[in-house]
């Protein structure tokens, strides 16, 4: 395959994929875990413009909220799946690690 066939597939994956990132949380409630996000997409809100500024605000989330209620904290894109190291990146990982 030539080199700029393969930038076309690349770029073409690219053009499909939606634009925008969320913020992923859990909600302990009684021993559950209940998942949430935000911005809300699915009722019309915008999705976050950046992955830094998602990250920006996925840690301001952390800090302001109760860590034991508030957990598994990470930033995933528009069509919900989790964004490139996501795994480390984790705020509030419940169960904590020791």
């Amino acid at each position: 395959m030539k080199y700029q066939e393969a930038l076309k597939i690349i770029d073409d994956k690219e053009k499909l994929k939606p634009k925008g990132f969320m913020v992923h949380f859990e909600r302990r409630e009684g021993g559950i875990l209940h998942a949430d996000y935000f911005p809300d997409t699915q009722a019309g809100e915008d999705p976050i413009e950046s992955v830094e500024k998602a990250w920006e605000l996925a840690e301001r989330f952390a800090k302001a909220t109760d860590s034991d209620v508030y957990v598994n904290i990470y930033v995933i894109h528009r069509d919900h799946c989790p964004v490139y190291n996501y795994e480390n990146k984790t705020i509030n990982r419940y169960p904590q690690r020791h």
